[in-house]
């Protein structure tokens, strides 16, 4: 666990200290696991891993009309994985966002804006970079117990620099992403104490899968770089994709400030050629509001 307490010891001191100081609005601790954390399709590509997650998050609000909010934040997370520590990372955000409700009182259907940066540092180099974020969202509370959302996203990723070409013709920004996401999501208050949640999601765009060397996948390709953190002679390929996923979680309120998640994620990825992977992901989250 070095990489681990490596990458998330200065965020926890850093976090402790602006708490106190009153400018986080909440925190959050995340333990995961993916079972099939380079993408992979074949068997002998796929590795699994845990990490543990910590972000915090504070802004300020500007209540521009009587209906229209305008919200400034700042984000910082840091991630750090038990096995595969060159993809430990520190993240840190910026974003900007409104939201516009439609009359008044809980059951008032909003609409939400909002775009954000995020500098992407990791300790595997290659894959430091930037990502901008744009989303367009409605939500409606159906009853008091049940909640509505729709979100379209667009996402794009910039890496620092790009690796040496391996051939002449095949380009090497691998990290160099860009996909569009539309998501559907509710919730459903059990009891005063539980909540539930599902979203699914249809996304659009660049994946990146990394594996052995691999004939269809690299013909499905349209960039490879070397990418050590999983071992030696394993390469990393961009192809476009439609990717799948469903999510499920129920909160656990332990008290005014703080609730405990237990969550459940399924990815499906299908590119050209018959390439597809997929992955489960189990998460645990506990979060404090201030």
């Amino acid at each position: 666990m070095t990489g681990v307490r490596w990458i998330l010891m200065p965020l926890l001191t850093s976090a402790a200290c602006v708490a106190q100081a009153g400018w986080i609005d909440e925190a959050e601790l995340e333990l995961r696991f993916d079972d099939n954390l380079p993408r992979g399709q074949l068997k002998r590509d796929i590795k699994s891993d845990m990490a543990v997650a910590i972000a915090a998050e504070g802004g300020r609000g500007y209540q521009l009309t009587e209906n229209g909010r305008l919200t400034l934040t700042m984000t910082l997370s840091a991630t750090g994985y038990r096995q595969y520590s060159g993809l430990d990372h520190v993240d840190a955000g910026v974003g900007l966002a409104y939201r516009h409700k439609f009359g008044l009182g809980p059951l008032a259907p909003e609409a939400r804006a909002s775009v954000s940066a995020t500098r992407l540092e990791y300790r595997d180099d290659g894959r430091d970079g930037w990502l901008y974020s744009a989303q367009l969202g409605i939500g409606k509370r159906i009853t008091e117990r049940l909640g509505l959302t729709a979100t379209y996203e667009f996402e794009r990723r910039k890496s620092d620099d790009v690796a040496d070409r391996l051939l002449p013709t095949v380009a090497a920004d691998v990290y160099d992403l860009t996909s569009r996401n539309f998501t559907l999501g509710g919730d459903y208050t059990l009891s005063s104490d539980y909540v539930l949640s599902a979203a699914y999601t249809l996304r659009d765009g660049d994946i990146v899968s990394t594996t052995l060397r691999n004939l269809p996948i690299f013909l499905a390709s349209s960039a490879i770089a070397e990418d050590r953190v999983f071992g030696r002679n394993r390469y990393a390929y961009k192809m476009k994709a439609t990717t799948r996923g469903a999510s499920l979680g129920v909160s656990r309120v332990i008290n005014d400030h703080s609730s405990l998640t237990l969550g459940y994620e399924y990815i499906d990825s299908r590119a050209e050629g018959g390439i597809d992977y997929q992955a489960n992901i189990v998460r645990a989250i506990y979060l404090h509001q201030f």
